[in-house]
């Protein structure tokens, strides 16, 4: 898509606001900032371009091309990030507020013991134009053998503004790395129930492959959901099964 108070507050208001969530945000990346130089923060980045901007199976960008960059910095097993999208919808689909950019702000922290590696943290999703903003807490569990990756996990959302009812979305994925190749092949499939289910709980699937080619990948990847076809028009768009290619560089 958890909750760490940034500064007190009375238990009668909830702490998950995305108010809330984005203070403790922030907090997390001013901290990591403050860390002396005998502390290395790691710093991800990539840039993308992408032929459709899919969220859970549904187009967020009316199935057209959108632009994606993304920055995350880690310390000792804490991270924080940011990720912009050109062009994207709320959600909920079914209160349409029209096409708005995305920026999405989260922090958490995780730990590889083992084979297995844990992860929560918290997630804000922002509509600059239209708003409002809507926070999701989330988990997972990841666990590597060799060159394959197999990850459970589950994002929710409490209810709030855009958000009603709470949602929530379980979801498996898995990745094999070819070896000798620079060929990953992945696989996906989810399941969310709540205020973004277009009113049904819906299934979304995926599988494709990743090409790593120095500091860029191009990945092809099939994405599907069981959204009937009898919904609304708009809607049919938006769920339709599509074949999405994407171009990543990352530094």
């Amino acid at each position: 898509m958890h909750a760490i108070a940034v500064q007190s507050r009375p238990c009668s208001r909830p702490l998950l606001r995305p108010g809330n969530t984005t203070k403790t945000i922030c907090a997390v990346l001013v901290a990591l900032a403050a860390t002396g130089p005998a502390k290395a923060v790691e710093i991800d980045a990539s840039a993308a371009l992408l032929s459709d901007y899919r969220s859970r199976g549904v187009s967020l960008s009316d199935r057209q091309p959108v632009a994606d960059a993304s920055v995350q910095a880690g310390l000792a097993g804490w991270f924080a990030g940011a990720e912009a999208v050109s062009t994207s919808r709320p959600r909920d689909l079914r209160r349409d507020r029209g096409t708005d950019a995305e920026v999405d702000l989260s922090a958490g922290y995780s730990r590889t013991i083992g084979l297995l590696t844990p992860s929560v943290g918290v997630i804000t999703y922002i509509y600059p134009r239209h708003g409002p903003a809507e926070a999701e807490v989330f988990g997972s569990l990841a666990g590597s053998l060799g060159p394959a990756t197999v990850t459970l996990g589950a994002n929710y959302a409490p209810g709030q503004a855009g958000v009603a009812g709470g949602n929530l979305y379980t979801y498996a994925k898995a990745a094999v790395g070819i070896p000798l190749t620079p060929v990953t092949i992945k696989a996906s499939v989810g399941r969310e129930k709540g205020a973004f289910d277009l009113g049904r709980t819906k299934i979304d699937y995926s599988a494709g492959v990743d090409f790593r080619l120095g500091l860029f990948t191009i990945g092809v990847k099939y994405i599907g959901n069981d959204v009937p076809n009898t919904v609304a028009p708009f809607f049919r768009h938006a769920t339709a099964d599509a074949v999405v290619g994407s171009v990543t560089l990352a530094f």
